[in-house]
């Protein structure tokens, strides 16, 4: 082969996770150099030098063999191609880097960015990371989810996090900056016998958590789910578990239910004396129980605000949850919030049947629409199945989600997600994940995914800022404290970068 391209002998193109030098020839994932054959490399050149536009066949062709060359260069190039796709994790049928132009050529369709060619890789990958792809966002299987696969992470970072989270369990929080209040709505018990019913008590939790936290963000700051589903079964002490929190408030309460009736019980501690300022008991048809719950949550408010006196008040937002026209579509949402949160491809799988289920039943209610795009985005991010099959359905579910309710916060977090890890658009990304923020600050995932996707671009004093928000709201999560901790760790390095870097010049 007679190679007529011509490499810049000073040209270091960034991609994704990959970094390539053209001149040296060489291809790096995460620092770490790849074998790639010459025609192959030769090919991904071509396309580099030209990122957006469509390369035809025969300007392929006459790039990499001279005109008294004689091969088969249909067979040679479909062949390089696919090595080329092999090596990168690409596919034909859903593309993140090479796309098809049928009856055209090629295109290069990831962005492309030009990097000094004095600053070498770390060893545990770039110093400002790149943004990434699916295939490499996610630990299989694992909570911990994209960090140690892109970065390498040394196993003494996950146990410095896990060392985090084991020290948060003990120590007494601070108090929340800016003076707001804390609130943690303990998992509600399940007192109807039947193990069954966990889903109905722990979607009672999850949903006085939401209904809670949407009254006076600015003011009444709610723990997440994570953190005090720690405290399910647990034989702790209210008081205990308040320190633990940094909470001024504990709201906690049981559930009965007998055949299409249930009664609710709810009653708020304040942490500082121990006494209790509030108890209710509630018994309601099974159908009102998403009404009851606003009901429970404004009357929370109200004693919150009785004990504050006069000095201070909540400014109760007008943002309300929307409700289904059927409590049957709310039980199936229920019972697939219940299977997400497993965290298993057998969850993921139940949670997905029961969301489409409840779409069946409310075909304009857009929580499970935004259930369902959760769903089938992680399942895709942590390898359960296949990018090109689950992507474009939780394109989908999240797009129609936020055409019924725009102001559904978890449906912007999960448009974000997919812009990106799976298309690299970095400005679509920071506007879903500020409006997500934006239409509901207590949504720990949201500060935190918004936290790796600031990282990522290197901006790590924006992202710590993200990261530690999501810990005051979520001090348990352990996903959340690894996340913080690789942070952290990769602002120091490239701080140490920049300073070896100056010194130099």
């Amino acid at each position: 082969m007679s190679e007529k391209t011509e490499l810049s002998p000073t040209r270091v193109l960034r991609f994704g996770v990959f970094q390539v030098n053209l001149a040296a020839r060489e291809l790096r994932k995460h620092g770490v150099r790849i074998r790639l054959p010459g025609q192959p490399f030769c090919v991904l050149s071509i396309l580099l030098e030209r990122p957006g536009q469509v390369l035809s066949r025969e300007e392929m062709r006459d790039k990499l063999w001279s005109s008294d060359t004689f091969v088969d260069y249909e067979r040679s190039l479909n062949s390089a191609i696919r090595k080329l796709r092999a090596v990168l994790g690409d596919s034909q049928e859903s593309p993140r880097y090479i796309e098809t132009v049928p009856r055209l050529g090629y295109r290069f369709i990831a962005p492309v960015e030009e990097i000094s060619p004095s600053v070498e890789p770390s060893p545990v990958g770039p110093l400002a990371p790149a943004p990434t792809g699916a295939a490499a966002s996610k630990i299989v299987g694992s909570p911990t989810r994209r960090w140690s696969l892109i970065f390498g992470i040394p196993a003494i970072l996950l146990t410095m996090a896990a060392g985090y989270f084991m020290w948060s369990r003990i120590r007494v929080r601070p108090p929340a900056p800016g003076g707001r209040l804390m609130l943690a709505v303990l998992p509600f018990e399940n007192l109807t016998g039947d193990p069954a019913q966990d889903y109905l008590s722990d979607g009672l939790t999850e949903e006085m958590i939401a209904q809670l936290g949407h009254l006076d963000p600015g003011h009444l700051g709610v723990i997440a789910r994570t953190s005090v589903m720690h405290y399910k079964h647990s034989t702790e002490q209210a008081g205990q578990i308040g320190r633990e929190l940094g909470v001024q408030y504990v709201l906690e309460g049981s559930l009965r239910r007998e055949l299409d009736r249930v009664r609710v019980t709810a009653q708020l501690v304040q942490m500082k004396d121990q006494t209790r300022i509030w108890s209710r008991q509630y018994d309601r048809e099974l159908k009102s129980l998403l009404a009851l719950q606003g009901e429970i949550a404004e009357e929370t408010a109200d004693e919150i605000q009785q004990a504050l006196g006069g000095g201070r008040k909540l400014r109760v937002t007008d943002r309300k949850l929307a409700s289904p026209t059927s409590y049957q579509a709310y039980d199936f949402y229920l019972k697939g919030r219940y299977f997400w949160n497993k965290r298993t491809k057998e969850g993921f799988q139940q949670a997905a049947d029961y969301f489409q289920q409840s779409i069946v039943n409310d075909p304009n209610y857009a929580r499970a629409y935004a259930g369902l795009a959760d769903t089938y985005a992680l399942m895709s991010s942590w390898s359960l199945v296949p990018q090109n099959e689950a992507i474009p359905k939780a394109r989908s579910a999240a797009l129609r989600a936020v055409q019924l309710d725009d102001g559904l916060a978890e449906a912007h977090t999960s448009l974000a997600l997919i812009a990106e890890n799976y298309d690299y658009d970095w400005q679509t990304a920071e506007k879903e994940y500020r409006r997500a923020i934006q239409l509901d600050p207590q949504y720990a995932t949201a500060h935190q995914w918004y936290a790796e996707c600031l990282s990522f671009q290197g901006r790590f004093t924006e992202a710590l800022e993200e990261s530690e928000r999501a810990r005051q709201l979520d001090p348990l999560s352990l996903i959340i404290a690894t996340d913080h901790a690789v942070i952290l760790y990769f602002a120091r390095q490239y701080d140490r970068a920049i300073e070896q870097f100056r010194a130099v010049i």
